[in-house]
């Protein structure tokens, strides 16, 4: 009976599995663009200024406008259908990365503003919201944590080269050129989309109010925790590389000797947590990934703490690793929470919203961090272990939708 159940979640109709090809392809290749330059941003912004608040401001500022934009472009897309809303972010989302590469071409002073508006432009690629409600659109409720850990395993993939090859890619040619080819895999994707997304209308032009979707408390619950994921991420990021770098003196070339093991077993947990989602633990497991950020932060900031020695790298990598845990756990469950309690004609609308608050924390996450840097650590940590808190917290507190409410 366990081996039927589990077959029957992964067993999508033909149809199905063409819509989370082109998705997860498109999906994996942009995000691909963003994790390249992740751990490298840092680095790369403090070439142009001296001010590390400005420099957070720059590595968050694409989460500024993918937060307007969310909701604006799920809502359009539930109007005129996915397809055209999907090519028109990418393309955004190219320029704006072709803009990121030049800042070496303006006078000294003006080298941090130009790559904050590039930053900015870049975040016009706001579609991760539209490419979840094609998955609400084609892919039942009860299997939709499982497809959205599918659509998971190109992002996966992605964080592990991006996040790994990064680095030496920009150790070989310099991080200008990581932006380069970010700007190239985004047009590679309006290809995909064109070439295999068929452009459909919606089968129900009109959604619902945009005051329905904003007023569910539940749908507010998610999204705040969508915020907390990205706020966590940015924050991470953003001290990694001046940690390993600064402090332990890891060169560029090679962070994936602690990154690489990180992914894998983060990989390994991502479809233990989509897997019991479905079955109906997304509370338990929301709760229980919220936590994983607690031993994180210790681990990273002050690993004295728990009795590590913070002149060794062990503490850093069970850091990235309890990172990794929780916010690979979040990334399947929580969109798929927001599909099922979504009104039926506003998926879009719904994972806008979700996806607004979402960016919004890469914003104020990278800001914080940055300001924050001027602080000692311990303040720094004492924040995310509240903000980690708070988490768990909202999850543990709200039910998920009933089955009745799933579209």
């Amino acid at each position: 009976m366990a081996t039927t159940s589990i077959r029957k979640r992964f067993s999508f109709t033909l149809t199905q599995k063409k819509v989370l090809f082109t998705l997860a392809s498109m999906v994996g290749l942009r995000m691909l663009g963003l994790f390249l330059v992740l751990p490298v941003f840092t680095l790369y912004g403090l070439q142009f200024t001296s001010s590390k608040f400005l420099v957070g401001f720059a590595f968050g500022a694409y989460g500024l406008t993918m937060a307007i934009l969310q909701i604006p472009l799920g809502r359009l897309s539930d109007r005129i259908g996915r397809r055209k809303v999907l090519v028109l972010g990418m393309t955004l989302f190219s320029a704006g990365s072709f803009l990121c590469a030049i800042p070496g071409w303006f006078p000294h002073s003006w080298q941090i503003w130009e790559l904050i508006a590039a930053r900015l432009v870049q975040g016009g690629g706001a579609i991760i919201s539209v490419a979840f409600a094609t998955v609400a659109d084609y892919i039942e409720a009860e299997k939709r944590s499982t497809a959205m850990a599918v659509l998971g395993i190109p992002i996966g993939l992605s964080f592990a080269v991006g996040i790994i090859g990064g680095p030496i890619l920009a150790g070989w040619f310099g991080t200008a050129f990581l932006f380069w080819l970010t700007g190239f895999l985004g047009l590679s994707t309006d290809f995909l989309l064109m070439r295999y997304l068929r452009d459909e209308a919606p089968e129900r032009p009109v959604p619902a109010p945009l005051r329905e979707v904003i007023a569910s408390s539940r749908l507010a619950v998610y999204a705040a925790g969508g915020f907390l994921i990205n706020f966590f991420m940015t924050t991470f990021f953003f001290y990694f590389p001046l940690i390993v770098t600064n402090q332990h003196r890891l060169k560029m070339n090679d962070y994936y000797t602690l990154l690489l093991p990180m992914m894998v077993i983060s990989g390994i947990t991502m479809f233990g947590f989509s897997q019991g989602a479905d079955h109906g633990w997304a509370r338990a497991l929301a709760s229980f990934a919220f936590l994983m950020f607690i031993p994180s932060f210790t681990l990273l900031f002050e690993p004295a703490f728990v009795g590590m020695d913070a002149s060794r790298l062990i503490p850093v990598f069970l850091a990235g690793t309890f990172f990794y845990i929780g916010f690979t756990g979040l990334e399947p469950i929580l969109p798929s929470l927001v599909s099922k309690a979504a009104p039926g004609t506003a998926y879009g609308t719904a994972l806008g919203f979700y996806n607004t608050a979402q960016f919004l924390g890469s914003t104020v996450g990278a800001s914080v961090a940055g300001a924050l840097a001027n602080y000692p650590r311990d303040v720094t940590l004492y924040t995310m272990l509240g903000a980690a808190a708070v988490g768990f917290l909202m999850m543990a507190v709200t039910r998920p939708p009933a089955p009745k409410e799933a579209a």
